[in-house]
């Protein structure tokens, strides 16, 4: 199955997306129980089947191509600006900077340049993520005891 590459290496970021009949051939591979879609890398000198670890990354970016999704793929490592951070987060690039001001999200100066650690920018909205979650289980713990949530 062939990725199509729209926009690579924008950056440093590599942005695949599928066509909608790959999609839809992938989705029905990923249908397929675990052990029989084992997922394997061709090179010119063979097959590697890859680790658990591996197989198991591949196999959510493949789900994330499947459901029609733009996948991103970024190093830990790289380098974020503020703009391309918000996207990162679904927030905006002055909300970034505010964080960033407030010391909530790390960051360094490229010249006169904000950026920011991939790792970093994932970290906080993980970290977000988890906020989240509890204060949707207060919410629902409220209303299963009869608190009207409004």
């Amino acid at each position: 199955m062939a990725f199509i590459v729209h926009d690579p290496c924008v950056n440093g970021t590599a942005v695949f997306e599928l066509t909608a009949r790959d999609r839809k051939k992938l989705a029905a591979r990923l249908a397929l129980p675990a052990d029989v879609r084992a997922v394997a890398v061709r090179t010119p000198s063979g097959e590697i089947e890859l680790p658990a670890a591996a197989q198991r990354a591949v196999e959510q970016l493949l789900a994330e191509l499947a459901s029609g999704s733009s996948v991103h793929v970024l190093a830990d490592d790289h380098e974020l600006t503020t703009a391309q951070a918000g996207e990162l987060l679904g927030l905006s690039r002055t909300f970034v900077v505010r964080l960033i001001d407030d010391g909530v999200l790390p960051a360094h100066y490229a010249g006169t340049h904000r950026r920011l650690r991939t790792s970093d920018v994932l970290a906080y909205a993980r970290q977000r993520q988890h906020r989240f979650d509890a204060v949707a289980a207060i919410a629902h713990g409220d209303v299963a005891i009869g608190i009207p949530y409004r």
